[in-house]
């Protein structure tokens, strides 16, 4: 029989955590352990007006060593305008890494990242790369429910996930190419932490983020492990300016269609859809359509392990990390709004199996 997975949505997963329904600064700061069992990191990115992708994220340590120490770990990865991908992620000593509980206040080797949900200031360089960023938050703070997923009946075992800036306006400097370049443009912050291997529970999903127009979306679905009977996962927020109009996720599907292979060994869909309709027949409906993915990074999770190791842990998985970006046509017909939206969207597929 099938684990079940309890989704922390109601009052009382709220009371359980200290939760209110307004956000607090201390949520985006230092909320899990970092000895061996439990992982955490801090997400940012940014679509530049120059045509330019960056990354950064500020993690305890690499996605597949969860019960391994501490292993602070930046990643920093930047396309060009020209499609070029410069990454410049490395792992640091265990005492270059801190982080503060009351708030979003990060540090690992020479680069750290402050905010208060609103306003994040970043430095982030390895090597001959480097992002100092001001990121200032549009759509305000959300979460749904508790922001957890529970996978056994005494809550103990969870994955959470916390998005302070769905939406938000970017502006700084990069540099690369022996070149300080001011930039400016959009970007989202999230926060995920946990204490679950997430290959042990998770068997892939399929994330994304657009802004069209006045709309800001976020759009989710992961499918859990056969363990826990394939069950799906959907999240989806849908906003007007800084208006919630959709937070409940529970009528979102997903079809795929034309696969192609990678030279890594994995595949990914080229056709994208994802659909919003619940059950009553007057509450409307949503679709995205994901078309013209243009494939921005593509690795293997097993590249932090050592080359013998990959060897062996390939003979048994070969989890694989893909990130789009994609022409995105959005239809929205709901109560007294109806609307069509075309333009850029960023969506990755992670497969953990």
């Amino acid at each position: 029989m099938a684990k079940s997975i309890i989704f922390g949505v109601g009052e009382e997963f709220l009371r359980r955590d200290g939760l209110a329904e307004q956000i607090a600064p201390w949520e985006d700061g230092l909320r899990a352990p970092t000895a061996p069992g439990s992982f955490e990191w801090w997400y940012f990115d940014a679509h530049l007006e120059d045509g330019s992708t960056v990354v950064i994220v500020f993690a305890t340590k690499p996605m597949l060593e969860r019960n391994g120490p501490l292993k602070p770990t930046l990643l920093l990865t930047l396309t060009r305008p020209d499609g070029k991908k410069l990454d410049r992620s490395r792992s640091y000593p265990a005492a270059q890494f801190s982080a503060a509980k009351e708030r979003c206040d990060v540090t690992i080797g020479g680069s750290r990242v402050c905010g208060d949900l609103h306003c994040y200031e970043l430095h982030a360089a390895n090597e001959d790369l480097a992002a100092d960023l001001v990121f200032t938050g549009i759509v305000p703070a959300w979460r749904p429910g508790s922001g957890k997923n529970y996978y056994d009946p005494a809550l103990q075992r969870y994955f959470a996930w916390l998005p302070p800036i769905p939406y938000g306006k970017v502006e700084g400097t990069l540099t690369y190419d022996g070149q300080r370049r001011t930039v400016s443009g959009v970007g989202y912050h999230d926060h995920n932490w946990g204490n679950v291997g997430l290959n042990d529970v998770m068997s892939h999903w399929y994330w994304g983020r657009a802004r069209l127009g006045d709309y800001s979306l976020i759009f989710v679905e992961m499918t859990a492990a056969p363990a826990y009977g394939g069950q799906k996962i959907p999240v989806f927020l849908l906003t007007k300016g800084d208006q919630i109009l959709i937070g409940d996720g529970t009528p979102l599907t997903l079809t795929t269609a034309d696969v192609v292979a990678h030279p890594g060994g994995r595949e990914y869909p080229r056709q994208v859809d994802f659909h919003w309709q619940p059950p009553q027949n007057n509450a409307g409906s949503v679709h995205l359509k994901l078309r013209q993915p243009a494939l921005i990074e593509a690795s293997s999770l097993l590249a932090t392990f050592p080359r013998w190791q990959q060897i062996l842990l390939r003979l048994f998985a070969n989890p694989y990390y893909f990130r789009f970006n994609a022409a995105l046509e959005l239809r929205i017909d709901l109560p007294g709004l109806q609307a069509f939206e075309q333009g850029p969207a960023l969506y990755e597929m992670m497969l953990l199996r």
